[in-house]
């Protein structure tokens, strides 16, 4: 069974009934066009395994990753429930840390334009590996993997210098037997970070830096709230985190903790592409009006391109690798599932930032 918008509104309205551990369901019957009627039955907790209720939070969670501080009347609209629905599910997501809405900082507003992927083989116990990787500065991201690999980790460097001590400092770490490196040479689709910025807009002032600041701990904060914390007015508030959201310095929206039990698949991809006369730009594009890709770069190492997908089923993930397989420009495409992302880093230090303020 299934649950359409009308259900999850009438389910919402009524679920506060006092109903032991169970709960008031509604199903509606009627076509387009007539009078729908209501029938209420008692269902138990198991009901909330259906598919139906997955998908709902699943696109409510992509809208959020696209715009954290969208409004809940313009999320309800396009998901096509109350508006009631969408703040209730919003604050359950968020009060059981499913989803945090943070501002995320470009790297290169932060001195960081150089970033990498690097694949590591792991031999023996790999929990202190992980615990040693998270600690060092420049790994952003961190998730242990299914394959020949054990660990990705994505590094954000000064300069090609910085990314050789990071690289050297995790082979040198216990238990790290090989690694395989990849530098982003342009990336593609990054759904947290939108694209590169103009490089004109990426010096700012102490103002922004408040703001920034505040944004990296709740990227939903009203601008009243903004406003009393920074000491500047609401209105000011509102022009100048607008103007950070459009150069691109910044964007707003929800991080997954990837820890808990979910039917999506995070998955990752290496591409290898054909050099016999084939367009890589072609495969390029292929990757960009896939709607799950959550990242997707052009890479100078093994890989051609690197991509993550974030699937909705196995069958979907399953799907989308045939398809990028069957394309004339790949060669070969590997794959790893993110079985536990163990570091997901968004948030920058003001000493950070101010490097890069406004003289």
């Amino acid at each position: 069974m299934r649950i359409d918008a009308a259900s999850r509104k009438c389910f919402n309205e009524t679920k506060s009934a006092d109903m032991s551990s169970e709960q008031r369901i509604c199903a509606y019957t009627g076509d387009r066009g007539r009078d729908i009627q209501c029938f209420c039955h008692v269902l138990t907790e198991d009901f909330w395994h259906d598919p139906g209720v997955d998908d709902f939070d699943e696109d409510l969670i992509r809208a959020l990753q696209l715009d954290g501080r969208a409004q809940f009347s313009t999320l309800a609209a396009e998901l096509g429930v109350h508006r009631s629905v969408v703040a209730q599910r919003v604050h359950e997501l968020i009060g059981s840390g499913e989803i945090r809405i943070l501002a995320a900082v470009h790297p290169r507003a932060v001195g960081l334009p150089i970033q990498a992927n690097l694949q590591l083989r792991i031999s023996g116990p790999t929990s202190p590996v992980f615990e040693r990787l998270r600690e060092l500065p420049n790994v952003v991201f961190l998730s242990e993997i299914s394959g020949q690999s054990q660990a990705v980790a994505e590094v954000w460097a000064a300069d090609l210098d910085d990314v050789g001590r990071s690289a050297r400092a995790i082979q040198a770490i216990d238990g790290v037997d090989e690694v395989q490196f990849a530098l982003y040479d342009r990336v593609l689709r990054r759904l947290r970070l939108g694209t590169d910025p103009d490089t004109a807009d990426l010096a700012f002032d102490d103002f922004d830096i408040a703001l920034m600041a505040q944004l990296q701990t709740d990227g939903r904060l009203t601008f009243g709230e903004l406003a009393r914390r920074t000491g500047r007015s609401a209105s000011a508030c509102r022009e100048r985190v607008l103007r950070l959201l459009e150069s691109g310095i910044m964007r707003i929206g929800a991080v997954r903790s990837r820890r808990s039990a979910t039917i999506s698949v995070l998955s990752g991809i290496g591409i290898i592409l054909r050099g016999d006369g084939h367009d890589p730009a072609s495969a390029e594009e292929l990757l960009l009006g896939i709607p799950t890709i959550e990242f997707a770069a052009r890479t100078l190492g093994r890989y051609g391109l690197i991509a993550t997908i974030a699937a909705r089923s196995l069958a979907d993930y399953t799907e989308i690798v045939r398809t990028i397989r069957a394309h004339p420009g790949v060669r070969v495409v590997e794959t790893w599932i993110h079985a536990f992302v163990w570091l997901e880093r968004y948030e920058w230090s003001l000493d950070r930032l101010e490097r890069s303020r406004r003289p």
